[in-house]
């Protein structure tokens, strides 16, 4: 029973953590912040809004206890995405951070079930 509690404490804590991420970095797409840096990667526009919305409402997703499934089962593309889109960029030391929050996705969607 302990480690239920624990595991549901760091359950919370990821998707605290999780929330601030994507309600600051959709709030930023969605805002127009990246334009620039979406096509550097060879993207269009309207992709940094679409992501940016969908971050925004995954972010959400964190903070209610029964959408927090479903938010992580959506950020775990968009962050492989990422990950690949940095890596094909050839700024690898940048993938890091979509790497702990796919890892991070990953961890609450299966506690989450």
């Amino acid at each position: 029973m302990a480690n239920n509690g624990n595991a549901g404490k760091a359950v919370k804590v990821a998707s605290i953590l999780l929330a601030l991420l994507f309600l600051l970095n959709g709030g930023m797409k969605v805002a127009g912040m990246m334009v620039d840096q979406f096509a550097l990667w060879g993207y269009p526009a309207w992709f940094q809004y679409l992501i940016g919305v969908v971050e925004a409402l995954a972010g959400v997703g964190f903070l209610l206890g029964r959408m927090r499934f479903m938010a992580a089962v959506v950020v775990v593309p968009i962050m492989a995405g990422a990950i690949y889109t940095l890596v094909r960029a050839g700024t690898v030391p940048q993938a890091a951070v979509p790497t702990v929050a796919l890892l991070l996705a990953l961890f609450v969607a299966k506690k989450s079930r």
